[in-house]
């Protein structure tokens, strides 16, 4: 794989060598791929070099004495300023003009990016060679950086400046002049043209067109020097070595050493902030400069303030507090400050919290006690520290000695391997397999690491506060000297916070060098801030040194030894590595100084340094992107799990030292999980959590298989631990350091070969459908109308209904003719006596009145039907109204239409007389069908009610109700017709002859009553229809009414014969529409498995009924839910036993009910169950390509997560290729060498694991902030 995989394909090798030239000279296109004429090339080269010609003649003048240096820079400034907007005027005024109807002749046989020059000052010229900035702003801004830039570069290179500096050397001047000269050109072209292609890019896109910027701000760099020397001889010998590395500056851009402004501001805060003033890399660009300004404004408190007391107070007591997690306290406080801004917000509550959130951030978390104990003994220690003897800074420093081998041990002792990661530690547990003894043994550890915690967080800070306010009592004088000490100090009271372990390192190295070098002159002429500072910087580029050396032997041991890893040029590289072996000591000295990343070209043993850039390396907002898909949501779940045990495992030490910018990994099962550590301060620790693709490509097999070998050969020794058991893989990147329990999801898949495609299985899911569909619409109505329940046997007796008031008050149209009818008149007045004992209309309303507007039109007989027999009936609310004149005994409706009803039959004597009161009830709604018709005034109805009297379902003529019914259908009702593509063959949507008040309240939606299955059909089916079953769940339900309990009210519902028909009806319809009506010439076992996982992922068989099911998405829903269910039960029962009772289907359908989510991957409910933490989650797959059907069941339980801690600088110098890789060489080949499988430091999923869009994660969580209290 190794040497044959090119590092640059053909096409892209060709493509860097057209724009190296342009990262070389600064913009100018000189090597095109395709013939050019002339004139393209020379109008870029005078574009590039007229501003040494126009300096060098004002050079002349200078020198000659013809013209003064200061009237010649303030005379060649303007000109170039005027010079680079004329340019881009000029390109600006010709691409205008262009006029819309010439059309520009093509060459068809042209590359695509191919270019047809027609003359000098052609359109298409003028665009290639000066292309009009994306911003008219920047015409001008760029305009006036130019003309400084040339005029005090025009100084800084006078020939008279030069030999100034060296002696009047002709051969420095000369050399210094023209290469100068060139840099400057360099510098100055991307202001007239645009930015050049340039290896140091940290974002995808310059949006804003700051990188022309980025040569000129480093040319005004070394102008500000020479200025600085000019005024300050401190600085003369500095500048002599920065003329001579002004000219190599074209060099460092070309080899994308110096970072773009975007990188350069964040990482120099951020180096000011950690080298100099003690804080911590932060999670945000924000956070960092808000921090910077809070520090900077302590340093210069400290530097003003003239009382060395209260100097040391402030430094204590400010080194405290900003150690804390002043980004989460920001955080809390924006978020408070939001809600105040909501009107709606109630104060009230608001301030409540306010007042907890204060307490909780001072007392339980002890900030605020803790500053006023620090600041009180800084104090105390300060003002008495002339009185103390100093053989007690003597012994303190001693005493932090022995706290810094102490605290290294007990965090040593928890982790697997102790001695940088060589020798397995005995003491760990031997295996983690076994769960209780790994528990025991980890209880035993995590003793030691509650000692190590009191040590650290409290015993270690509080004796290096009492040392530093011994040790640093007065502050020089000297205003230079005095910066550094305060800059020292400042530093030291707060690094004990903000980080215990390498402040107990450093005090010890500066506490041992003056007690092993007493009286060193250098030692006494320092004071002991100075000190802890030149310490600080020493011990940090050391750590980064040793990293760095780490990373460059396992890239050359490894180019070699893995023979997957043997490349071309893999053997003149490493002759070159031994034979240069000094200068890549050089290189990786300097990349440790500059805190900048050791890059590795192509991950081979090539190395250059990086740009310096923040820790975090990428630019955008941590967790602000990934590449999401469905498998995200595990990590979603494992993110939060992971909090707990990982704020343990810092807090005790198990996990090493969490310094900013680690990484560690974490492997289990399919998942990998990457963690960054953002921020680390005063008990806290910020980390950003990443989760890798769970399906895994070749090369990402290969790593994944490295790291569970290295993690098995570390926590699995089932035998016990030999004493000598050292790492076999000690130049992996990866060390393993402790494994803890979290709540995660175990992951099982089996083929169902042999159970699904059984006829008993499939006619047990056939079965078992019938029954899941009683649970789930019984379940799903009672509660979607419990509240309904609860009122009847509540509302009071009425003399009329509430909504026969309502209708009392509306008058009939004028248009209705008065008709003096006494036998109407005294039939209406039975009706509104016999709603008299009636309850109220809220209180008994059914659902055929608050039905769907699409449904109105099938059901309008029904629905509206005449005062009922039964005083239960689903509908009972008189619609009588008074007429519009004082005969109030004549009554007036409209034509509403006939029902038409099918007689209903059955199967057999036995279902015959048990759905003959629903015969009876729907036979009833042909009788006595007179309307009363409502007024044009529907103001005091809600909208569902008012949807009942749409225009479009009543008209004229009035028709006197003492006539009977006809069964003509008005013509008015013919343009109401449902434009569904079934009718509604078995329509319930009527009045209900209940026989318990209950039954009104679980009776179905209008909707679902309009069954599109012929009667025949249905009796067919009704047979199996389990009444014993609907007994049952009815006892199950919560019904508890006023006065009743659940029992009782389930009993009355029980001898309801007319409710349980209803529910027959609709379940067997539904039946039938899944597993008859859609598959006509056959049967579900005939159909096989395929049915069964067409009707599980919601593709139900084609049928004229089907469109009454999928017009409902909420009844659509509860069957597909049912169907689920009930296979679920069949495998259920195939493999652990038939139910043999109606209690135990009881238990099944509970678990799936409260402990199970059944569906698909991809349904948006799969995703919430995961994030809701859903104990089980189950789920049929089905493989086209083996033909087999696959369970999957997710499982929440404990799970044993083995946790390792990569090296951070293989990391950043992997990341920095890649950016150098894809945003420069743009070799995005999916096959790219660099991208290729590499165990030992696992270089695809490092690639993998970086910010989109050079990165693939699948999930990025935002700073998660971990209290290590």
């Amino acid at each position: 794989m190794g040497s044959g995989v090119p590092l640059l394909n053909e096409y892209k090798e060709e493509f860097f060598w057209k724009r190296f030239p342009q990262t070389l000279l600064g913009g100018p296109k000189f090597k095109l791929g395709y013939d050019a004429p002339v004139y393209v090339y020379l109008n870029q080269l005078v574009i590039f070099l007229l501003p040494w010609v126009v300096g060098g003649i004002f050079t002349l003048l200078i020198e000659l004495g013809v013209m003064d240096f200061s009237v010649g820079c303030y005379v060649y400034g303007p000109l170039m300023a005027l010079f680079v907007m004329l340019t881009q005027a000029i390109s600006l005024f010709v691409q205008k003009k262009r006029s819309a109807n010439v059309i520009n002749p093509q060459n068809v046989l042209a590359e695509d990016d191919e270019i047809d020059f027609m003359s000098c000052c052609g359109v298409e010229t003028i665009e290639f060679v000066v292309p009009v900035k994306k911003f008219k702003i920047n015409i001008i801004l760029h305009a006036l950086v130019s003309g400084p830039m040339c005029a005090l570069g025009l100084w800084y290179l006078l020939p008279a400046t030069l030999n100034a500096l060296y002696n009047s050397n002709i051969g420095a001047t000369v050399i210094l002049y023209i290469l100068g000269w060139l840099t400057l050109c360099i510098a100055q072209y991307p202001l007239t043209v645009g930015a050049p292609p340039e290896p140091a890019s940290f974002r995808t896109l310059d949006t804003y067109e700051i990188l022309p910027l980025m040569r000129p701000f480093y040319v005004f760099v070394f102008v500000a020097f020479d200025l600085l020397a000019r005024h300050f001889t401190e600085f003369v010998t500095a500048n002599v070595y920065l003329h001579i590395l002004f000219i190599f500056l074209p060099l460092l851009w070309t080899l994308g050493v110096l970072p773009p402004l975007d990188a350069l501001f964040p990482w120099m805060f951020e180096r000011i902030l950690v080298d100099l003033l003690g804080g911590s890399p932060m999670a945000s660009d924000l956070r960092l400069i808000l921090m910077l300004l809070a520090s900077v404004s302590v340093y210069l408190a400290a530097y003003f303030i003239s009382n060395n007391l209260v100097t040391v107070t402030v430094l204590a007591t400010a080194g405290y507090l900003l150690s804390t997690d002043l980004g989460s306290l920001g955080s809390r406080l924006l978020e408070m400050c939001r809600k105040d801004n909501n009107p709606k917000t109630d104060f009230s509550i608001l301030n409540k919290k306010k007042s907890n959130f204060f307490i909780v951030w001072s007392f339980k978390e002890l900030h605020l006690i803790v500053t006023i104990l620090v600041g009180g003994i800084a104090a105390v220690i300060n003002y008495f520290s002339t009185q103390i003897s100093t053989d007690v800074s003597t012994i303190l420093g001693y005493v932090i000695i022995g706290l810094l081998v102490i605290q290294n041990m007990l965090g040593d002792i928890q982790s697997v391997y102790v001695f940088f990661g060589f020798w397995r530690n005995k003491l760990y547990p031997s295996s983690i397999q076994r769960s209780t003894i790994f528990q025991r043994g980890k209880g035993r550890l995590r003793i030691v690491g509650n000692i190590r915690r009191i040590l650290l967080d409290w015993v270690s800070p509080t004796v290096m506060l009492v040392y530093l306010s011994l040790r640093i009592t007065t502050f020089p004088a000297t205003s230079a000297t005095l910066a550094w000490t305060v800059f020292g100090a400042t530093r030291a009271f707060r690094w004990i916070w903000q980080s215990t372990p390498q402040a107990l390192l450093e005090i010890s190295i500066v506490h041992i060098l003056s007690i092993a070098f007493p009286s060193d002159a250098l030692l006494q002429s320092t004071d002991v801030a100075t000190q802890l500072l030149l310490v600080s910087l020493c011990r940090d580029r050391f750590a980064q040194f040793c990293n760095k050396i780490y990373f460059y032997i396992t890239v050359l041991f490894t180019s070699w030894n893995d023979k997957k890893q043997r490349h071309k040029t893999t053997a003149p590289t490493i002759l070159l590595s031994i034979l240069f072996f000094p200068v890549v000591i050089c290189v990786i000295t300097a990349a440790s100084v500059l805190s900048a990343p050791l890059l590795p070209i192509f991950t081979l043993p090539i190395f250059l340094i990086g740009f310096p850039r923040p820790l975090r390396s990428w630019p955008a907002a941590v967790g602000a992107s990934a590449n999401t898909n469905p498998d995200t949501v595990y990590y979603q779940q494992l993110a939060v799990q992971l909090a707990e045990p990982l704020r343990t495992a810092f807090a005790s030490g198990s996990l090493g030292d969490p310094v900013p910018g680690s990484h560690y990994l974490i492997r289990y099962q399919d998942r990998t999980v990457w963690i960054l550590v953002l921020e680390r301060g005063c008990r806290y620790v910020t980390i950003s959590v990443k989760g890798l693709e769970l399906q895994e490509t070749s090369c990402h097999t290969v790593e994944a298989a490295r790291i569970d070998d290295v993690f098995e050969t570390a926590f699995e020794h089932e035998n016990g631990v030999p004493c000598c058991t050292f790492n076999k893989y000690p130049l992996t990147v990866l060390t393993p350091y402790d494994a803890t329990v979290v709540k995660a999801y175990s992951d099982a898949r089996n083929v169902l070969t042999g159970i699904i495609d059984s006829p008993e299985s499939l006619a047990l899911v056939a079965s078992s459908f019938i029954k899941a569909l009683v649970w789930v619409m019984l379940h799903h109505n009672v509660k979607s109308k419990k509240d309904k329940l609860h009122n009847i046997g509540n509302s009071p007796v009425r003399p009329a209904s509430v909504r026969s008031k309502k209708m009392s008050s509306i008058r009939a149209p004028s248009g209705v003719k008065k008709r003096n009818q006494t036998a109407s008149a005294k039939k209406a007045s039975e009706h509104v006596t016999e709603v008299h004992i009636n309850q109220s209309w809220e209180s008994f309303r059914s659902d055929s009145i608050l039905s769907r507007k699409q449904s109105r039109a099938k059901s309008l007989h029904s629905s509206i039907a005449s005062i009922p027999d039964s005083i239960w009936s689903d509908d009972n609310e008189s619609l009588a109204l008074e007429p519009m004149g004082r005969n109030k005994q004549n009554k007036v409706n409209l034509v509403t239409g006939v029902t038409n009803r099918q007689n209903w039959s059955s199967k057999s004597k036995e279902d015959s007389a048990y759905f003959s009161p629903l015969k009876e009830t729907v036979h009833h709604k042909s009788v006595n069908q007179g309307f009363s018709i409502p007024g044009s005034v529907l103001d005091n109805y809600s909208d569902d009610e008012k949807g009942i009297f749409d225009d479009d379902l009543f008209g004229l003529p009035a028709v006197d109700i003492n006539k009977p019914a006809t069964s003509q259908q008005h013509p008015v009702f013919s343009k109401a017709q449902p434009k569904h593509g079934f009718k509604p063959v078995t329509n319930l949507a009527g009045s209900m002859q209940f026989s318990s008040p209950y039954s009104s309240t679980l009776s179905l939606p209008l909707k679902w009553r309009e069954i599109p299955v012929e009667q025949s059909k249905l009796d067919t089916l009704l047979s199996k229809f389990p009444k014993d079953w609907y007994q049952h769940v009815l006892t199950l339900l919560d019904l508890d009414a006023v006065g009743k309990s659940s029992a009782e009210v389930a009993s009355e519902l029980m001898t309801d014969e007319v409710l349980m028909g209803i529910y027959a009806q609709l379940v067997m319809a539904c039946y039938a529409v899944v597993n008859v009506l859609g598959i006509i010439g056959s049967d579900v076992v005939s159909m096989g498995p395929s049915h069964v996982y067409k009707v599980y992922t919601g593709d139900i068989p084609w049928s004229p009924a089907l469109d009454w099911l999928t017009d409902d998405k909420e009844l659509h829903q509860l069957v597909i839910k049912a169907y689920r269910y009930a296979f679920k039960l069949m495998l259920d029962q195939v493999l652990l036993g038939e139910a043999s009772s109606n209690e135990e289907l009881q238990e099944y359908f509970e678990e799936y009910e409260n402990d199970l989510y059944i569906g698909c991957e991809n349904d948006a409910g799969w995703g919430q169950a995961i994030r809701d933490g859903k104990p089980s989650l189950f789920s049929l797959m089905h493989d086209p390509i083996k033909g087999t059907y696959n369970s999957r069941v997710l499982t929440l339980q404990d799970t044993t997560l083995q946790i390792g801690k990569l090296n951070s600088e293989v990391v950043r110098g992997q990341w920095a290729n890649l950016s150098l890789e894809l945003l420069y060489f743009t070799n995005d080949d999916e096959e790219r060498y660099s991208i290729q499988a590499h165990p030992t430091i696992l270089r695809n999923m490092t690639v993998q694991a970086a910010d989109p869009p050079l990165g693939y994660p699948i999930y990025s969580s935002p700073p998660m902030s971990l209290p290590t209290l």
